[in-house]
């Protein structure tokens, strides 16, 4: 009984002696990273849906089908294309890791034809700040948006995924009012 005990104490002792030993340390996840992640997850998936804001029938995102592809994925970067009634016109939302952090940056190709040689305005976006989570993140105008875009200094955009029901929205606001929304489903 006593052999039973002493070696039951000693092999208690070698397993603390391991307890005590340096582990690794894993860095959580940043929400920044875990928002990246969930879009990763849903890389191939297509988003179809409409404009929730505004309604004014001039704008040219109103009274028409969106559809979101998440197109391209890889560690760090997500590549989501939008499109206006099927092919008439596309852009490209992109979400990458930088060393300053989390970056929406806007790739806008525009309409397939473009009157009198004008090209789209492209290359805005701006680095996700610390309000958002795993599911939605804030991207304030950045300063080569202010730049481009002096009137977008106050730009804010943001991206919000509800995993469970499908959905993925993405709005803008300017001047801490609502400018652009849009409520896309799971296709």
């Amino acid at each position: 009984m006593k052999t039973i005990l002493i070696l039951s104490l000693a092999l208690l002792l070698t397993f603390a002696a391991c307890d005590n030993e340096e582990q690794p340390v894993v860095e959580p996840e940043t929400q920044h990273q875990a928002f990246i992640s969930n879009l990763i997850s849903l890389c191939g998936e297509t988003f179809i849906g409409a404009s929730t804001f505004p309604d004014n029938p001039e704008n040219a995102l109103v009274d028409t089908e969106l559809r979101a592809h998440i197109s391209h994925c890889e560690e760090g970067l997500v590549q989501v294309d939008l499109y206006r009634d099927t092919d008439t016109w596309h852009a490209t939302w992109i979400v990458s890791e930088k060393e300053e952090g989390l970056h929406l940056y806007h790739d806008h190709i525009g309409d397939k034809e473009y009157p009198d040689g004008e090209e789209p305005l492209t290359g805005y976006g701006g680095f996700a700040d610390d309000r958002g989570s795993e599911f939605a993140q804030y991207f304030p105008a950045d300063e080569a948006t202010a730049e481009m875009l002096p009137e977008a200094t106050t730009n804010e955009w943001r991206m919000e995924l509800d995993l469970q029901n499908g959905i993925f929205v993405y709005g803008l606001e300017r001047h801490n009012e609502p400018r652009f929304r849009a409520e896309l489903y799971l296709n």
